[in-house]
């Protein structure tokens, strides 16, 4: 428990953090003059060019500290380490000199030319860095350059770079350790900036989410020049915005010198006398609800289950999530399922988390809500720099009923295409029943696998079942759309990346499928008067000869490989021939997709659906 003054301390510095988003932990000692001196004993460094080139990226091209680059507002976890100064660096000319602070030694290297450059560095030297195992600062010894290499590599400035994160501010807020053993806290402007420097969930503080959480960021400024005390230092005047950045870039224990004056909204200045009244103007600036999303559970479990969710990778990797109403979900890459797991969602910190446990560890992952209003925006917090996105989101509200669904997937045979070029068909029959077809693959367009299919109405669309006798062709879709006009559009559940449309279609009454006979007997006339070939996409053909008395025979090279009998029937408002043949091999079903007097019939298998049918010899 801190005594009243470190409250009070720790007030003082939140303040600050949610105006200008700033990290302190640098502590260094300080003197009042460079002390030059032409013969001091430095070694060369390779190190040192290295350190600086890197640590100018920290700094705009005026010399102020750059906030994009620093989202912790603080040199040892937006760069890595500081030095404890003072500290004796050499130029290429042999010249010493003698740095004794952060801006001292930026003003140096910003003042560097192609002819007058630093290159050297005295050895022991030390830094201060974080110990992410203890959650501390420490102090660390340099005492060669082998060592100050070493350091360098540590840093792993290549994955930082690597770490791309959204502008968006929802500030998380980390407490840490300095080197007196007191406690104080890192903002960071969201929690993707925070995991990239290595701090997980479990580190976030609530106290910050709940104080300075903010989608604009600041709503009042201070009215320059304004007074700070730094680690309980003599107060120091800083005269703007970038001033105060870079005064605090290398403190971590901040005190405002009151009575101040601020803006607030209509550019309205309030003088601030104590505490008290700065906390009062950030409560009715940020409300009690200041960075609350407004959704609840429900709400982005329906978002959730409604659209795939794709995660992209620096390094080009995609997977898609396939999150189910029942808590489980899939993984697949392409076509291909790479594992499935459970999930779940809790609240915290204002927000919501969703834990994904996968049967393969290595795609368990934690993502956390950013956004829900009209969209739902989230971010992983196991890969930060991953961006996480919906696809293929369907409508929540579809204007159709299931007798709607069914009768327009009886109507029509359903093509699905694979992003490997593989293609199937579907033949969705009004009795519950299926066929499904290779017309992709080299089964020369054979019956795979027959079964049954159903559809269920859930979250605000339809799900049509298709359980195959071999399990393998299993697959659920879902109903994107539903359009008396446009149709139905569909996706695959478990592979949600191949395309499904609908091919042959029945229009039931559309004028380019009329049906002009007046009678089974004129369909009938028109059936027996020619014989009929049946063409399949493996070359094989077949001629089948129709008698008014209901038999046929098919013949191949004027050999008769079976004899039947055939009958009309009705399904889904349009005729179909019922073919039951000797050799049940070549039994068959077709549908005649027109029928006109002059024109004739126009004919399709609905066992065998990518074949042609066609008459011929007819007069």
């Amino acid at each position: 428990m801190f005594n009243e003054k470190n409250d009070e301390m720790k007030k003082i510095k939140s303040v600050i953090l949610s105006i200008v988003m700033i990290l302190l932990v640098f502590t260094s000692c300080t003197n009042e003059e460079d002390i030059i001196d032409p013969q001091q004993n430095i070694d060369q460094s390779g190190s040192i060019i290295i350190t600086l080139n890197r640590l100018n990226q920290q700094y705009d091209e005026n010399g102020n500290v750059d906030e994009t680059e620093n989202p912790a507002g603080n040199i040892v976890f937006d760069f890595c380490f500081d030095f404890v100064y003072p500290i004796d660096l050499s130029f290429n000319t042999d010249t010493t000199v003698t740095v004794n602070s952060l801006d001292e030694l930026i003003d140096i290297y910003s003042s560097s030319t192609e002819n007058l450059f630093i290159n050297g560095i005295a050895f022991p030297f030390q830094v201060e860095t974080y110990n992410e195992n203890s959650n501390t600062l420490e102090i660390e010894t340099i005492n060669n350059e082998d060592e100050f290499f070493s350091l360098l590599e540590d840093c792993n400035f290549d994955e930082i770079e690597d770490c791309y994160c959204t502008e968006e501010y929802d500030p998380v807020c980390v407490n840490v350790t300095d080197l007196d053993g007191e406690l104080f806290t890192i903002s960071y402007p969201n929690a993707c900036y925070a995991i990239c420097d290595g701090f997980t969930e479990d580190d976030f503080s609530e106290e910050c989410e709940q104080d300075y959480d903010s989608g604009a960021g600041e709503c009042f400024e201070f009215v320059y020049p304004i007074s700070i005390i730094l680690d309980e230092g003599d107060p120091v005047i800083v005269n703007s915005r970038e001033e105060l950045f870079n005064a605090t870039y290398g403190a971590y224990h901040i005190d405002l010198v009151l009575p101040l004056d601020i803006i607030i909204e209509g550019d309205t200045v309030v003088t601030i006398n104590d505490y008290d009244e700065l906390d009062a103007i950030i409560e009715e600036c940020f409300g009690d609800s200041y960075g609350d999303i407004d959704c609840s559970i429900e709400d982005i479990t329906n978002t959730l289950v409604n659209c795939f969710w794709q995660i992209d990778f620096v390094d080009d990797d995609q997977y898609l999530y396939n999150l189910n109403s029942d808590g489980t979900y899939q993984v697949q890459s392409g076509d291909s399922l790479l594992t499935f797991g459970t999930w779940n969602i809790v609240t915290g910190n204002d927000t919501f988390y969703l834990t994904l446990n996968a049967n393969t560890s290595e795609y368990s992952d934690e993502w956390v809500v950013t956004v829900c209003d009209e969209n739902l925006e989230m971010q992983s917090l196991v890969f930060p720099q991953a961006e996480l996105y919906s696809i293929d989101c369907y409508d929540d509200n579809i204007d159709c009923s299931i007798g709607d669904i069914t009768n327009t997937l009886a109507d029509y045979c359903w093509s699905i295409d694979f992003i490997d070029n593989s293609e199937f068909i579907y033949n969705l029959n009004s009795d519950g029943t299926y066929q499904l077809q290779d017309i992709g693959g080299n089964t020369g367009g054979i019956v795979l696998t027959s079964g049954a299919w159903s559809v269920a109405a859930g979250n605000g669309t339809f799900y049509i079942t298709l359980n195959a006798e071999l399990t393998e062709y299993n697959d659920e879709w879902v109903v994107y759309y539903c359009d008396e006009e446009i149709g139905l559009i569909l996706g695959s559940i478990d592979y949600p990346q191949a395309q499904i449309y609908s091919i042959d279609c029945n229009d039931d009454g559309n004028d380019d499928n009329n049906y002009d006979c007046s009678s089974e007997e004129g369909a009938s006339n028109i059936l027996t008067e020619c014989p009929w070939i049946i063409d399949y996409i493996d070359f094989n053909e077949f001629i089948y000869f129709f008698n008014i008395d209901g038999t046929y025979e098919v013949q191949s090279d004027n050999n008769i490989l079976t004899t039947g009998t055939w009958e009309f029937g009705m399904t889904n408002n349009a005729y179909t021939i019922n073919l039951s043949a000797e050799l049940t091999e070549y039994n068959d079903t077709w549908v005649v997709y027109d029928c006109d007097e002059e024109i004739g019939l126009t004919l399709g298998s609905i066992d065998y659906p990518q074949a042609e049918i066609y008459s011929v010899d007819c007069d």
